[in-house]
C-alpha cells in the first residue's frame, strides 16, 4: 500500500495512525500473504471481540428495559458479517484491499472479506489508539445502524431454533451434505429438520449462508 493509499484511508476514517504497519495489515488479505504478521487475521480476531464489546454495551445502556434474548438478538444483528460488510460499503474502502487474483473475482465470498476486513481495521485502531477511541470510531460508523434497532429483523435461523425449542424442547438438526466447486467460490449443501418434518435441503457460499437458507425454507413450510 503506498503512502498516498494511506492518507487517503486515514482521511476517510478520519483518524491518524501513529503506526501505519497496522493499517497496511489491515488491508492485506490471507490470500496475500500466509505470514500471520503480515495479513488481517489476528487483527479481525481481535476487532471482533472489541466490535462485540463496544455494542453490548451500547445496547446495554440504551434498552435498559429490554431481556437478555431481546439483546442478543440486536446483538447479532448489528455485528454480523453481513453488517460489517455494509459498513465497508458504505466507506467506498472496499478498493484498498489487497487480494489474491482468484479472491478478486470471488464474488460468493465478498461479503465474508469485507466483514473480516471491517473487523481487521477496528482490530488496527485498537492497538493503535486504545479502547476509548476505537469505541468513539465505532459507534461513529454504526450511528445510522443503531438508529435502526427498535426493528431488528430476526434470521432465520433464530426463528426456526426458537419454534422448535417452543415446540418440541430440541434444537432443530442441520447436516452437512458437501462441498463442491473451486477453492474461492466453493458451493456448501446442508439440510435441516425439526421434529416432525421432514428435511429440507439448500445451498450457499458457506456453511452458515446455506443453514440459513435450509432454515428459511423450512419456515416457509411451517407458514412462520
Amino acid at each position: 500500500m503506498k503512502s498516498n493509499e494511506i492518507n487517503q484511508l486515514e482521511k476517510i476514517l478520519n483518524i491518524k495512525f501513529s503506526n501505519k504497519i497496522l493499517l497496511k495489515q489491515a488491508f492485506t488479505h490471507k490470500s496475500k500473504s500466509i505470514n500471520i504478521s503480515i495479513n488481517n487475521e489476528r487483527l479481525e480476531f481481535l476487532g471482533d471481540r472489541v466490535l462485540g464489546l463496544v455494542i453490548a454495551s451500547y445496547l446495554n445502556d440504551t434498552y435498559p428495559k429490554d431481556t437478555e434474548g431481546k439483546l442478543d438478538k440486536k446483538l447479532a444483528s448489528l455485528v454480523n458479517k453481513e453488517t460489517c460488510s455494509k459498513v465497508i460499503s458504505e466507506l467506498k474502502i472496499d478498493q484498498f484491499l489487497n487480494l489474491s487474483k482468484a479472491q478478486k473475482q470471488n464474488n460468493a465470498g465478498k461479503r465474508k472479506i469485507l466483514g473480516d476486513l471491517c473487523e481487521s481495521i477496528i482490530g488496527a485502531v485498537f492497538v493503535d489508539k486504545g479502547f476509548e477511541q476505537t469505541k468513539k470510531f465505532i459507534l461513529k460508523i454504526w450511528s445510522e445502524k443503531l438508529k435502526k434497532t427498535e426493528n431488528i429483523v430476526i434470521d432465520p435461523k433464530t426463528r426456526l431454533q426458537e419454534h422448535s425449542l417452543k415446540l418440541y424442547k430440541k434444537l432443530p438438526e442441520y447436516k452437512y451434505l458437501s462441498n463442491t466447486g473451486p477453492s474461492h467460490r466453493p458451493k456448501f449443501k446442508v439440510s435441516v429438520s425439526i421434529e416432525k418434518t421432514k428435511e429440507f435441503v439448500a445451498y450457499g457460499s458457506s456453511k452458515k449462508n446455506a443453514e440459513t437458507n435450509a432454515a428459511k425454507k423450512l419456515l416457509e413450510y411451517l407458514k412462520i
